[in-house]
């Protein structure tokens, strides 16, 4: 089997679905596997960028810059209804071409070049193969979590793949924990979409989600103030019991924002509860203030 170049692809994984015949056989020979995935993904994403130039516009270019100042990729203006189109359409054309592993390996390659469009469509296709999702994809996050200073990428990349990720080997929580305890608003938010995916779709690992929240309970971003608190609810339909002694014990020092929204899924006396304590405490907070001015 000859390698391929990128102007002349000569080599096609076979299709997924095509039984003893598929890209699996190809592990019996892991350097070859290797050399062909390499050989593929960038002759994907070089249809990907041709796809994305002609969808491309100027103003929308501006705009989207203009709306993330700090983002660390570059805009092509692609608005995002074009993105899953874009995906949809390569992703038949190469249907013979890509598995789960060059999914994986387009990502790579889309995040090196740094372009948002590039990397969200890379990333709607490897979607396509979440039910082959496995646990060594956490390590490739690791590394693609540079990104989420990007509220785009990091949007997809925590809700549609690091959820998903991490639901099949929680044990690698302490991953996400480090990305809790970094100064990237990002990170923190990608750290929170991750997170859910341990307390969703019928995965019960509260006490895990309840030591990253315990992390973030001081946050102040509002983008980070309501992802809290919505994992926090979210965790209370899984063990409610646990949230709500969670939130007494850290009502006296934790975010109050965080605290009240967080406790909407709870039994409504004990909400009660929780609203009068944080309002007490608020009011002696105010009164000490006071006193202490008036010294």
């Amino acid at each position: 089997m000859r390698e391929s170049s990128l102007s002349n692809l000569a080599f096609r994984l076979p299709d997924r679905d095509a039984g003893m015949g598929s890209a699996r056989s190809l592990l019996k020979s892991p350097v070859r596997m290797a050399k062909s995935i390499a050989s593929v993904a960038p002759v994907i994403l070089k249809d990907i960028r041709a796809a994305l130039d002609s969808r491309s516009d100027e103003k929308a270019r501006q705009a989207m810059t203009a709306a993330q100042p700090r983002s660390p990729l570059k805009t092509l203006g692609v608005r995002p209804a074009f993105i899953k189109t874009i995906a949809k359409d390569v992703a038949t054309k190469h249907r013979a071409s890509i598995d789960y592993a060059v999914a994986v390996a387009l990502v790579d390659v889309a995040v090196s070049r740094k372009t948002r469009e590039e990397i969200l469509v890379a990333l709607e296709i490897l979607e396509r193969f979440r039910r082959e999702f496995e646990p060594t994809l956490l390590a490739s996050l690791d590394k693609w979590s540079s990104l989420a200073e990007d509220a785009e990428v990091a949007e997809f990349l925590g809700a549609r793949v690091a959820a998903p990720a991490l639901a099949l080997d929680p044990a690698r929580m302490p991953m996400v924990r480090k990305w809790a305890k970094v100064k990237s608003v990002g990170k923190r938010r990608l750290a929170v979409l991750a997170a859910s995916g341990l307390v969703t779709e019928g995965r019960r690992e509260a006490a895990a989600v309840l030591d990253l929240c315990e992390i973030l309970l001081h946050e102040e971003t509002p983008l980070l103030v309501a992802g809290v608190a919505s994992l926090l609810k979210d965790t209370t339909k899984v063990d409610a019991k646990a949230v709500q002694d969670f939130l007494f014990r850290r009502s006296i020092d934790g975010n109050p924002d965080i605290l009240r929204a967080g406790s909407e899924n709870l039994d409504a006396a004990r909400r009660a509860a929780l609203i009068a304590k944080l309002e007490a405490q608020a009011a002696l907070t105010t009164t000490g203030a006071f006193a202490a001015a008036g010294r």
